[in-house]
């Protein structure tokens, strides 16, 4: 049954009947007064995707009449869904997201043990009702659902790219659409430093905005009302120039080197110095300030692309970093590079650099550069694997938002756009390709439990605006979505292009800009 839903539930059962037609009055009601913010949401959702006002009853029991009615109650047919795979985004304060629906002419009986997995159903409603034609009517089925990882994210690039604080929100609203629990904010590279913290007093960068402390306690209290828990990221040792910009007395007359990229081209490489006092001085600082502002279990150090820097002074940087991070309580999390500096039990990796195609203009010392860092990355990985640490895995073919589309755009006028969005040093991808892929073997055959969860990630090399970034981001984010989320699936690309059809329309309703593939029928 095509029914819309993205990420695909678990279980759909159509069942025989017209389903449940949503009207103006429609009673919500509820027992439990602490779900009430979600209800509120939900009503709010329904009323401006489709104009109909419903009736929130909190409290106590609808009358008998045609009404959503939500109980939240453990066991019963939702003891018979599995835990999902992987890390919790909460560590150990792990909430089941978990629920059921019943839909029948009648009522729609959403059942969940916890308020996430209310929230979690009444988003499938969502969809149902607003991607249904002509009347606001949700199909008779019954719907068992609940993740597949624990863990699905997406990395956003804020340090290329300044996005504002209301962009991030509605960056974080397409998240609760697609059942995403995580926003993985990229917030330092060598472009700019977006923190406040370890910025000198009256030394602003010149021409670079940043986010002030209260705009990231707003950003981390928007997403934990819509579940969604926020991983700060300062990525270091490498990709520290704008800090090294902000901090002159970081530069030590070796961590600004001139590298050959093979064969004979020379790069500029920066890296901190952990064998300078001040950068762990000023690392302790900027550590403590952003774990002080995100309350979530983990803080991403980055560490990736260490170029120029001695092998023995990246690890020494990176064991350090890592305990600085765990005495402020804090798990750290750091991109597959990491691995190099050695791996314990708590330690967490990020896979990200897997096999590519590279565009045919890439220059033939470009393609030995990443050849040598695939060599590398394999290494890395196989170390990972055998220190038995949990992967999140985000592997660019399938994962990274910034390669180019492959097929043409059902509107002409996007043209330009797509013609200048994504790097082109990658070939270019179609939606289907780019959904063509399993995350349990990514790590290779019986790797699978050591997979953490599942991360896309949008780089802002090529993007100007929120309406680059939406273009770059839909439709591909719902196909990562649905592998994070759902079970594999005999239909695969075919089933997710007939559901993703209807999204468009959801888009458009809440003013992103996205990419009109000529490769789906969009209804």
């Amino acid at each position: 049954m095509n029914h819309g839903v993205i990420p695909a539930p678990a279980r759909f059962e159509g069942a025989d009947g017209p389903g449940f037609a949503i009207r103006p009055g429609t009673v919500v009601a509820y027992a439990d007064t602490g779900i009430t913010p979600v209800v509120e949401r939900f009503c709010a959702q329904i009323a401006r995707r489709t104009g109909l006002r419903l009736a929130p009853m909190p409290g106590r029991r609808a009358p008998d009449e045609p009404a959503v009615r939500i109980e939240l109650a453990a066991g019963g047919e939702l003891a018979e869904l599995p835990a999902p795979a992987g890390l919790s985004p909460g560590g150990d304060h792990a909430a089941s997201e978990r629920y059921s629906l019943v839909i029948d002419s009648g009522q729609i009986a959403v059942h969940a043990a916890e308020p996430v997995g209310v929230a979690r159903a009444l988003t499938t409603l969502i969809q149902l009702a607003a991607t249904s034609p002509g009347e606001v009517r949700v199909p008779a089925a019954r719907i068992l659902d609940a993740p597949r990882y624990a863990w699905r994210g997406l990395s956003l690039d804020v340090a290329r790219t300044f996005f504002t604080v209301g962009e991030i929100r509605r960056v974080i609203d397409l998240l609760e659409l697609y059942k995403l629990n995580v926003l993985h904010l990229h917030l330092t590279d060598d472009q700019a430093w977006r923190l406040p913290m370890g910025r000198p007093a009256g030394k602003p960068e010149p021409g670079a905005a940043w986010y002030r402390d209260e705009d990231l306690t707003e950003l981390v209290r928007y997403a934990a009302d819509r579940f969604v828990t926020i991983v700060p990221e300062v990525d270091t040792p490498g990709h520290a120039s704008a800090l090294i910009r902000l901090h002159p007395q970081l530069r030590s007359g070796r961590n600004e080197v001139e590298y050959e990229l093979p064969p004979g081209r020379q790069r500029r490489a920066v890296w901190l110095d952990p064998g300078l006092p001040a950068t762990f001085e000023l690392m302790e600082q900027v550590l403590a300030g952003v774990a002080a502002i995100f309350p979530g279990p983990f803080l991403h150090i980055g560490a990736d692309e260490p170029r120029g820097m001695p092998d023995e002074e990246y690890a020494a940087y990176v064991r350090r970093l890592r305990h600085l991070v765990r005495t402020l309580g804090k798990r750290p999390l750091g991109w597959q590079e990491s691995a190099r500096a050695g791996l314990g039990p708590d330690d967490i990796v990020q896979y990200w650099l897997a096999g590519v195609d590279l565009a045919g203009s890439v220059p033939p010392q470009i393609r030995a550069q990443l050849d040598a860092e695939l060599a590398l990355a394999r290494r890395d990985i196989e170390a990972a694997v055998a220190a038995s640490v949990p992967v999140i895995v985000s592997p660019l073919p399938h994962c990274y938002l910034d390669v180019p589309y492959a097929e043409p755009s059902a509107d002409a006028t996007q043209k330009d756009r797509q013609g200048r969005l994504g790097l082109r040093l990658y070939a270019p991808r179609s939606v289907a390709e780019f959904f063509g892929w399993e995350p349990a073997e990514v790590l290779g055959p019986g790797r699978s439990a050591q997979v953490a969860g599942v991360e896309a990630a949008i780089w802002a090399e090529t993007i100007t605006g929120f309406d680059d970034l939406s273009f770059l981001l839909l439709p591909r984010l719902a196909g990562v979505a649905h592998q994070a989320w759902s079970p594999a699936e005999p239909a695969g690309w075919s089933g997710h292009r007939d559901r993703l059809a209807r999204h468009g329309q959801l888009w458009d309703q809440d003013g992103f800009t996205w990419f009109r593939a000529a490769s789906v029928d969009w209804a």
